[in-house]
Parts: structure tokens; sequence; C-alpha cells
């Protein structure tokens, strides 16, 4: 009898303990959905303004796609799409080429005063990237980079090599040399062993260093508007800040909007690499 008795105790707190974890986690979920939904029915708003933090203007009553077509066939929204995307896309290519070729020779080869070099590179990383802007500017305004492609490209591609490289170095220090050696005494060499061994077991690793380059390029605004002079460049930052920007008043369904179609791309790449990102997370060094 007593058994019984501490057997339904035990369901009881058990039951109890889920409902809580349960109710904790909606409570949380809501708090992490609450922005997004309140940019979109913002978005949704046929009047420029900010909806109220109510029970009854969060449902909204009349919903408007006004904002979305005016950004999208009002204006040259795919030009300023276009640029975003070849600026991050650049910039993840040549930081992924940067990072992982510098991270491999401070991880794999004995570099002369290769633990100073690392221990610099790490107090570069806490810098903000903005701190640069007006020494960029100076230096490739002497290049003729401003108003360029590839003065943005090298722009956004230096300040993410840099961490990169560091991450890299650690990542590729929790991978055993053995993998490498047991392929060249398979009779593969060096490069090879690279290629096929441990270059495929980096994948997560290359996967989070290109989204800090595509965030970094596709979301900035301050290096964009120093950089850029005229319209053909544009970037989406530039252009939501130009439409979202009024005769002095905000628009602030056109931002939203705005913000709902700049984040698709984002959102896209996220799902795409979720297993990787999964993978770099669960390790403390990156961490």
């Amino acid at each position: 009898m007593q058994k019984r008795r501490r057997v339904s105790k035990y369901k009881i707190l058990s039951g109890v303990r889920v409902g809580v974890s349960y109710l904790a986690l909606i409570v949380f979920a809501i708090f992490a959905v609450f922005p997004i939904y309140y940019i979109v029915i913002t978005s949704l708003s046929p009047i420029p303004s900010l909806a109220s933090i109510s029970i009854s203007s969060l449902i909204p009553k009349t919903i408007s796609l006004q904002a979305y077509y005016s950004i999208i066939f009002q204006n040259p929204f795919p030009l300023w799409l276009r640029n975003s995307l070849i600026l991050a896309g650049s910039t993840v290519v040549l930081s992924i080429f940067i990072a992982f070729t510098s991270g491999l020779a401070l991880s794999r080869f004995g570099v002369r005063g290769k633990k100073a070099l690392i221990v610099f590179i790490y107090i570069l990383t806490f810098f903000p990237f903005t701190a640069t802007a007006i020494p960029l500017y100076l230096l490739f305004a002497k290049f003729h980079l401003i108003d360029t492609y590839y003065g943005l490209i090298l722009a956004y591609s230096g300040g993410t090599s840099v961490f990169g490289a560091y991450l890299v170095k650690i990542f590729l220090d929790t991978i055993p040399k053995d993998y490498e050696e047991a392929a060249m005494v398979d009779g593969l060499g060096r490069f090879q062993a690279f290629m096929r061994v441990l270059l495929p077991m980096a994948r997560p690793i290359i996967a989070f260093i290109a989204l800090l380059g595509f965030l970094g390029a596709y979301t900035d605004y301050a290096l964009a508007n120093l950089f850029i002079t005229s319209g053909n460049l544009w970037t989406l930052t530039l252009g939501m800040y130009y439409l979202g920007v009024e005769s002095r008043s905000t628009l602030y369904n056109v931002f939203a909007a705005f913000a709902v179609l700049m984040g698709i791309p984002i959102f896209i790449i996220f799902m795409t690499f979720q297993k990787y990102l999964t993978k770099i997370y669960s390790l403390s060094g990156t961490k």
C-alpha cells in the first residue's frame, strides 16, 4: 500500500515538474516570438505608426500590403538586394579563404611567434568594427576604392577574417592530427589529406564563418553609408533608411516591411546551416 502511494506521489511530482517546464517554455517562446509578430503586424498596417501594446491592437482589424508594394514595385528594391547579396557573398568567400588558411597555419604548422600572434589576434577581436571606419575610409580613399564593391568587400572581410581565424584555430585544435597522418600513411599527400579528411570535418566552422561574414555585410549600415556615394551601389540598409524616413517623419510600417523582406534570406541561411551551427554552439571552446 505504501509502495503504491509512493508511486502515485512520484507520478504527481513528475507531472507537476513537466507542467511547470512546459509553462516556462511557453512563456519564453512568447517572449521570443512576440517581437517578430509585432514587426509583421506593423508592416501590415495602413498607418505609418507603431502599433500600441494592447490586446485589441495586437490583432489587426485591417491589413494592408501597401508598404510591401511600395518597396518592391515603386522603388529599386531588386537593385538594392542584388548589391547586398554581391557584397555579402563576396565577403563570405574571401573571409572563409583568409580565416581558414590563417587558422590552419596557426593550428597545424610551427609558425614563429605563434603564441604572441594568437594573443594579438584575440585582442583584436575585442575592438568594435565601427572603430575602424574612419581609418579605412582614409586608407581606401588613397587607393580609389571608395564607392566600389572592392572597397566594401575588403572592409567587411577584414574584421570577419580576424575573428574567423581565431575560431578556426580553436576548432582545428579539437581535431587530432592522427586523422591526417593516417591518411598520409595510406598514400595521400598533405594536400589530399587536407581536402579529403580535414576539410569535411571542418564544415561546421566554415558554415559559422560564412554566417558571420554574410550577416556582417548584409546588415551593415555604417560602412555602406560612409563608402557608397552613388545610388546604383546602394544596399538594402541604405534603401531602408531612405524609404523609412520621409520629411523628418518615420514611416514605421515601411521600416517593418523592409525588415521582414531583409529577414527572408537570413532565415533561409539559418535553416540551411542549422545542423552545422548546432554542432558549433555545442563546442565549449567556440562559445
